[in-house]
């Protein structure tokens, strides 16, 4: 059985879409629960309460991407646990390709969906593990991997992942020291360093709305938050060339744009730059 996790933090009209969508494309029963984030629009809770056939979480704050499908799991009894975006719609029936496909691939401890744009397109969903290398390919829209064939990865995304459950509660779940982004990076390494393989599944799409959001358009806090979980990410995972290098190229870039950039530009460095000289202890509270 399949329990499908859904996290929101306000916007509960894309979480009513979002399930809808799976029951339009599911024959049998659904074990959905939707965690709501401490969202901050009164209307939202209230819009929430009116799901059916969903078991519905209240989270009093916003603790994070990873914290609240944490909870979201906790609250679900399925062998598999299908975590998606509130941003994602099905529109095909998805459950039963994924249960085959664990059932055929025991060495597969987690899955990523193929994500698509509203027109068809594929998202750029699986990469290798980041690393100052892999990452500057992957800004320079080099594929690090095709997206076709279904075959091991390194990480794949969270906003539509599937994971056993026994895979998933041995690593831990997500780390909730992730506010957001990386986390789902994070948990593809734990679990490929626990001797479990990371499928990409091509066959099982899924459209993504917020799929074409990038740190670059983001406001000052949250690019904040993405330099944190990153330079967290390489504390715990990557070698200490790769920190340096990492520390390096993130205090030059953004010193330049402190001191020549707009004022947009002037605005992110100042809020990021802080957070490039403190220590992978302080990055990991």
């Amino acid at each position: 059985m399949i329990s499908i996790v859904i996290v929101q933090y306000n916007y509960p009209d894309l979480t009513a879409r979002a399930v809808e969508s799976l029951r339009l494309h599911h024959r049998g029963e659904l074990d959905i629960t939707v965690v709501d984030n401490g969202s901050s629009d009164a209307d939202a809770r209230a819009a929430t309460e009116q799901l059916t056939g969903c078991k519905v979480i209240f989270n009093p704050v916003n603790a994070g991407f990873g914290a609240a499908n944490n909870a979201g799991a906790r609250g679900s009894h399925g062998d598999l646990l299908l975590f998606l975006n509130n941003d994602t719609l099905v529109q095909t029936e998805i459950l039963p390709q994924i249960e085959s496909y664990f059932e055929g691939n025991p060495s597969c401890g987690a899955a990523g969906l193929k994500l698509l744009n509203e027109d068809g397109t594929v998202q750029y969903s699986t990469g290798k593990f980041p690393t100052v290398w892999s990452e500057w390919r992957m800004s320079r829209r080099q594929e690090l991997y095709g997206s076709q064939g279904t075959a091991r990865r390194d990480w794949v995304s969270g906003a539509a992942l599937a994971v056993r459950r026994t895979v998933f509660n041995d690593a831990g779940g997500f780390d909730e020291r992730y506010f957001m982004y990386f986390e789902d990076a994070d948990l593809c390494a734990r679990i490929h360093d626990a001797g479990h393989e990371i499928h990409y599944l091509p066959a099982v799409g899924v459209v993504h709305l917020g799929g074409g959001s990038q740190p670059g358009g983001l406001s000052p806090s949250v690019q904040k938050e993405y330099r944190r979980s990153q330079l967290l990410y390489y504390s715990q995972h990557d070698s200490m060339i790769d920190n340096v290098l990492l520390r390096a190229y993130l205090a030059a870039s953004f010193l330049f744009r402190r001191l020549l950039g707009t004022r947009d530009q002037r605005s992110v460095a100042s809020s990021v730059f802080p957070t490039l000289f403190r220590s992978s202890d302080e990055h990991r509270h």
